[in-house]
């Protein structure tokens, strides 16, 4: 690992090898933050990745009609998918999804 350090000098950056000790001491890196909206292209392409795009029609056709109208129309028309939608919510097990794993596709999503 190196750091940035500036010759005084020259005035110049360089870059510089920490040390064993100074590595050791170092915070741990932050883990990700999970994006909580992504576009419904984003949420397609990742769902398509994970084999599990085919498997959302059948999901949505699985719900109660109470909410299966609403599911089909933000499915078909929303332009993107937000992580705490009830309709997500309710997705993800149906797709065999945990929470850990839904986290995961929203953040590959959002690298699409």
């Amino acid at each position: 690992m190196k750091r940035i350090e500036v010759n005084v000098q020259t005035g110049l950056a360089v870059e510089v090898d920490l040390t064993p000790e100074e590595v050791a001491s170092l915070p741990p890196p932050e883990p990700p933050r999970v994006p909580q909206e992504v576009t419904m292209r984003q949420a397609r392409l990742a769902l398509a990745g994970a084999g599990k795009l085919e498997a959302v029609s059948a999901a949505i056709e699985s719900l109660p009609e109470s909410q299966r109208i609403a599911a089909r129309i933000e499915w078909e028309y929303s332009g993107s998918v937000q992580r705490t939608k009830p309709l997500v919510l309710a997705l993800a097990p149906a797709l065999g999804m945990t929470s850990a794993q839904l986290d995961q596709l929203f953040t590959q999503a959002a690298t699409l």
